[in-house]
């Protein structure tokens, strides 16, 4: 096991996620990351925000950038 970190990317703003979580590897991390980044668009849309330009930005320990998953991405039309 190996901890991830999903950091929120808004435009030139960084939201570290300081805690993270462990997965086995990093395509099941980016898995978590694509159906919280559905959650979390879905819950934008009740509340009527914009979502165009938020992303997760996956980490490793090391922090080592491994993936972004941009939340529109997740959104199937």
């Amino acid at each position: 096991m190996a901890r991830y970190y999903f950091h929120i990317r808004e435009g030139g703003v960084l939201e570290r996620d300081i805690e993270g979580a462990d997965f086995a590897c990093h395509e099941d991390a980016q898995q978590e990351a694509m159906s919280s980044a559905r959650e979390m668009v879905a819950e934008a849309v009740l509340r009527d925000e914009i979502i165009d330009g938020r992303a997760f930005e996956i980490t490793a320990e090391d922090g080592t950038v491994i993936a972004t998953v941009p939340f529109v991405s997740v959104i199937r039309f």
